[in-house]
């Protein structure tokens, strides 16, 4: 028996899936390592420099849908192998800027685009074609690859140390070029083009989506101008404008807020790599969704990123650099299994050829909170000479996106397999 006939060519699907993700998420949340490089060698405000990024997440956020519909017409491998041309372009701009403006262009633009039409909606789209009884499990693994970018921090915090932050660039770009574009050429958009079926089946069977409650609402033929009717798209974009600001900005300002209290960068990467650790480890248990709701295990998510926020508060020094372990190893784990529930929430209601465009729509929420977030929480620092209150927004925005998830409600529509057999709970 040959090995596609024995795996599921979907897996196969999902692996790339995450090692694409890997490397162009890499590049892009390389930024609080290259932020500390920039504000110490052009000695730049810390809110005038967040600007770079912040002009990098408002593309990503408006992106988002474009980077959907264009996976929705022509597919994966065309989609992926532009999108590398286009961050490699950027980066090898950036490794001769000289001004904000000019990485505002190259990492904002031109990094920004490439990162979401190589990144998160995409493959999403892709994943939920491929599998529906195991789809959270897939898109758990397949987003490990926008997590365990983080694991690349401290090695290209090393290389900026050890050549430079454009020559760390430039290596950027080549490494993009090398793997990603390869890669692509094995994509398939969902398993017909292949001749297969979602999860390998191998006959339709009618019942192969989660069992249905609201089946008027499962049977639409959803797209955008019909989502964007539903209260339940507008909390999903909210629960990713908190996530913007949660995640997204607090995240970029880490390195910063750590050398702060007086650590070393390499101290402050370090963590960053317990992060993606944490992280990881969040993406495996997203199953956990499958077997008790997608609420619940949101809000599970949601209570490991608030409950160790405190931490960061009441840090003021060296003298108590375990604590810092407790809070990003909970952050991280938190916001691991908070994306792939996110994902296999929005498929639940929204499935159908269209998904990439709605699922990039709702995205734009993030980019949004990221693109205001960063520049705030700088003009905070630059304004109060602390991150106080820039956690405690980090602590609301978690808030928000734990009630965004109870509103929307996918329970109410499509019951997770491992529940089918059970009874319902509201």
């Amino acid at each position: 028996m040959k090995l596609r006939e024995r795996i599921f060519y979907g897996w196969f699907v999902v692996t790339i899936s995450m090692v694409i993700m890997t490397i162009s998420y890499g590049v892009y949340f390389s930024w609080p390592v290259f932020y500390v490089a920039f504000l110490d060698d052009f000695g730049w405000s810390r809110a005038g420099t967040a600007i770079i990024f912040s002009v990098a997440s408002t593309v990503y956020a408006f992106a988002s849908p474009v980077s959907g519909f264009l996976f929705d017409k022509f597919g994966p491998r065309k989609l992926f192998i532009i999108a590398a041309a286009i961050i490699a372009i950027g980066l090898v701009g950036c490794s001769r800027a000289t001004e904000i403006w000019q990485l505002c262009l190259f990492f904002g633009f031109f990094v920004g685009f490439g990162t979401i039409s190589a990144g998160f909606v995409p493959h999403v789209a892709m994943i939920a074609n491929w599998f529906k009884k195991k789809r959270t499990t897939a898109i758990s693994i397949a987003q490990m690859g926008s997590r365990d970018a983080f694991l690349l921090t401290p090695l290209i915090q090393m290389i900026i140390l050890a050549l430079g932050w454009r020559s760390s660039y430039l290596m950027l770009a080549t490494a993009v070029i090398i793997i990603i574009v390869p890669l692509s050429l094995f994509l398939r958009a969902r398993p017909e083009d292949m001749g297969l079926l979602p999860d390998g089946e191998a006959t339709v069977k009618e019942k192969a989506d989660s069992p249905t409650l609201d089946k008027k609402w499962a049977s639409t033929t959803w797209t955008l101008l019909e989502a964007i009717k539903k209260y339940q798209f507008f909390a999903f974009f909210f629960l990713m404008i908190g996530a913007g600001f949660s995640t997204g900005a607090l995240i970029n300002h880490f390195v910063a807020l750590v050398t702060d209290f007086g650590f070393t960068v390499m101290f402050s990467a370090s963590l960053l790599l317990i992060y993606a650790i944490a992280s990881l480890t969040g993406r495996c248990c997203g199953f956990t969704s499958d077997l008790i709701g997608r609420e619940r295990t949101f809000t599970l998510s949601m209570a490991m990123m608030l409950f160790p926020l405190p931490i960061l508060l009441i840090t003021k020094d060296t003298s108590i650099p375990w604590l810092l372990y407790v809070f990003i190893t909970c952050f991280g784990f938190g916001v691991g299994l908070y994306g792939p529930t996110y994902a296999a929430s929005v498929a639940d209601l929204f499935q159908g050829n269209r998904l990439g465009t709605i699922i990039g729509s709702a995205n734009i929420g993030y980019g949004l909170g990221a693109a205001v977030g960063t520049w705030l929480y700088g003009y905070i620092f630059d304004v109060t000479g602390t991150y106080t209150l820039a956690v405690v927004i980090a602590m609301l925005a978690i808030c928000v996106m734990c009630t965004s998830i109870w509103v929307a409600a996918p329970r109410k529509v499509r019951r997770v397999a491992s529940r089918a057999s059970g009874a319902t709970w509201t």
